[in-house]
């Protein structure tokens, strides 16, 4: 099934979910067990559908960008040139990429014959220098994983980091240098209304700045046995190895982005958003209280607003509707439309608690705000000498990142606590 097709199966079954609820509502009862086990079960393919197209909609986005590609090698045109042609098409780069990175990976650069030699040299980096390849030789440096790999790695981490599915702001720099970000709060000056012959008065600005650092992270220690290296001919290698970095990393950079105290590490927004609302339950979350925390930011910060909630959130919230009986979460059904809570897009964040006493279940406001570095590509080692005696090889990929929320003083993102208990 394509994206369209899915969206509107996903439609129908979120259609089912909601006439239980309905029926509930007429009848004026709670959920019987078996209606609530058939919600739950609704709910979950609904968000199994919901991953399906998102990974879809992202190809398609990626095809589209490589279509545009001039589809030149970064640092060699003479692997077009090699071949009579400067220019080789989008999938020729990506094919070639793969196959040099997973002779890599098995075989190390002994097993790189001279083309790709070259290219890998390129691709390899020791700090924020690149160099040479020495014949049969690992850089101890490390691998700057290829854009195509970044890709799925980035989408392979959005389900558990959920910041990076939100407008948040991604800075992406080639050298880990500190960076100062100004910020300026001139929202208590006003003009003023000149008589004839007065003298305007002055009125100062003020000015502030956070620092954007660069923190390393790491997948820890991903070993791989000699024989499935050399024996893997029919599993996509590289991708396994991108999908559990990713997950590791995507779940240690979203943990930092919620609890993050900006102490030798990222800012989390559990430290620095500012309170919004304290729901009345330790588990429960009502629509007027949703409303409060939409109304808690200022009206500038509401035009890109957006929900981040953990999953136990989410659930309670699908299952809430406003005054007239409308429900506050909509599915999208058209392509690429998110769905919304109150009219917003939202994501969720697999670091967030679920409902609990004293817990921050729901952030809201402009998201923008919140700065990610990005210090260039994911950066992988390969450890050949650590696991020979247990005839394996061993992987690490860092990345190196920091976040900030960039807060002039008018707070643009606030959180909802559930009740203390």
């Amino acid at each position: 099934m394509n994206a369209t097709e899915l969206r509107k199966k996903r439609a129908n079954l979120v259609e089912q979910a909601r006439g239980i609820l309905n029926q509930a509502d007429a009848e004026k009862r709670e959920l019987t067990v078996d209606e609530q086990h058939t919600w739950d079960d609704l709910h979950a393919e609904v968000d199994k559908l919901k991953a399906s197209i998102d990974r879809i909609e992202r190809q398609e986005q990626l095809d589209a960008e490589m279509r545009q590609s001039t589809g030149l090698l970064a640092g060699d045109k003479q692997f077009g040139e090699s071949r009579g042609n400067s220019e080789i098409s989008p999938e020729e780069r990506i094919k070639f990429e793969r196959e040099a990175f997973r002779s890599w990976l098995v075989n190390g650069t002994a097993g790189l014959n001279p083309e790709q030699r070259k290219y890998m040299a390129t691709r390899m980096s020791s700090g924020t220098e690149t160099r040479q390849l020495a014949a049969g030789s690992d850089s101890a440096g490390g691998y700057l994983v290829a854009e195509e790999l970044v890709n799925k790695i980035e989408t392979a981490m959005l389900p558990y980091d959920g910041i990076r599915k939100t407008r948040a702001t991604i800075m992406r720099t080639n050298t880990g240098n500190d960076i100062n970000m100004p910020t300026s709060n001139d929202t208590g000056n006003s003009g003023e209304l000149l008589g004839e012959n007065s003298d305007a008065a002055a009125a100062a600005m003020t000015f502030g700045s956070k620092v954007l650092k660069a923190y390393t992270f790491s997948s820890k220690i991903i070993k791989a046995s000699l024989q499935f290296l050399q024996d893997c001919t029919y599993t996509d290698m590289e991708n396994w190895i991108a999908k559990m970095a990713a997950e590791r990393i995507g779940r240690i950079e979203g943990t930092y982005h919620i609890e993050g105290d900006g102490s030798n590490q990222p800012e989390g927004l559990e430290n620095v958003a500012a309170a919004g609302v304290t729901a009345a339950s330790v588990t429960a979350i009502t629509y007027d209280e949703l409303i409060d925390l939409e109304h808690s930011v200022n009206a500038a910060y509401r035009v890109n607003g957006e929900f981040l909630l953990s999953d136990g959130a989410l659930k309670g919230i699908k299952k809430l509707k406003d005054g007239e009986g409308r429900p506050l979460w909509v599915p999208g059904v058209a392509t690429k439309e998110p769905d919304t809570i109150l009219g917003y897009r939202y994501a969720v964040a697999a670091s967030m608690p679920a409902p609990a006493a004293n817990e921050k279940t729901v952030y809201f406001g402009d998201f923008s705000k919140f700065v990610l570095r990005d210090v260039n590509n994911m950066t992988m080692l390969r450890l050949v000498e650590r696991g020979a005696e247990y005839l394996q090889v061993w992987f690490l990929m860092f990345h190196r990142h920091d976040s900030i929320l960039l807060d002039a003083g008018t707070n643009p993102i606030k959180y909802l606590a559930q009740a203390a208990g």
